[in-house]
């Protein structure tokens, strides 16, 4: 399905934009497990691993030769932890032996992660721009909208909450688009993380979603499921 030039990429969370031929996602958030780990939780270390086979996927389906990550590569905000360094380090190494070209757009959790990128040759944008397209993450206020025919952000980590007739709930990533106040187009990017959580749009207040146009409401599609609620 196409969105706003972007094409779904089966149920992976992420678009494709064949012109630009450009491979999109967000929110990848490494190092969660260690940190959940460090606040007394545990969840198992299998999120490198599976977000490597999805990209993989999403490369032999679109043939992508870039890669686009925006924001939220890594999770923790205040340092890098030994384990969630690493997670980056490999992360980096892996895609650029799948993609000729890698793109990182800084998003709010990305403090300290230049360093590493450098040493990687890798330059840590504040935002993207080509062919109309801005990426940016959307955690701050974006100027000069009409300046773009689409925006492209992440950072809300949208999804679906459905409930069945037996009240048992499912979260489901999906993706937004619609229109902004200064006529821009906008797309929302859900997590491609396997364990952050979601934000459930269907139970959210309006207000929160300031970039965008009340006459022109959200539209969304479902990526796939995320959660129990």
């Amino acid at each position: 399905m196409e969105i706003k030039g972007f094409e779904t990429v089966n149920s992976l969370p992420c678009l494709y934009h064949s012109d630009l031929d450009i491979l999109v996602l967000s929110d990848i958030h490494l190092g969660l497990e260690g940190s959940v780990t460090s606040k007394g939780g545990y969840v198992p270390k299998f999120q490198l691993k599976d977000i490597i086979g999805d990209i993989r996927e999403a490369k032999q389906e679109t043939d992508a030769s870039r890669i686009l990550v925006n924001g939220d590569l890594k999770n923790e905000f205040n340092k890098n932890y030994y384990t969630e360094k690493k997670e980056v380090e490999k992360f980096i190494k892996e895609i650029k032996k799948i993609f000729k070209d890698v793109l990182i757009v800084r998003g709010n959790h990305d403090n300290f992660l230049e360093d590493i990128l450098e040493r990687n040759g890798i330059k840590l944008r504040d935002r993207y721009s080509e062919g109309g397209v801005l990426f940016i993450h959307g955690h701050k206020s974006i100027d000069n909208l009409k300046e773009f025919e689409t925006v492209v952000i992440g950072h809300e980590h949208p999804a679906l909450a459905l409930q069945d007739e037996i009240g048992v709930s499912e979260r489901f990533d999906c993706i937004l688009y619609g229109g902004t106040d200064e006529d821009a187009d906008i797309v929302v990017l859900p997590a491609f993380s396997k364990i952050s959580n979601g934000t459930r749009i269907n139970e959210t207040p309006k207000e929160r979603a300031s970039i965008t146009n009340p006459q022109k409401p959200y539209k969304h599609i479902i990526t796939k499921a995320s959660s129990s609620v």
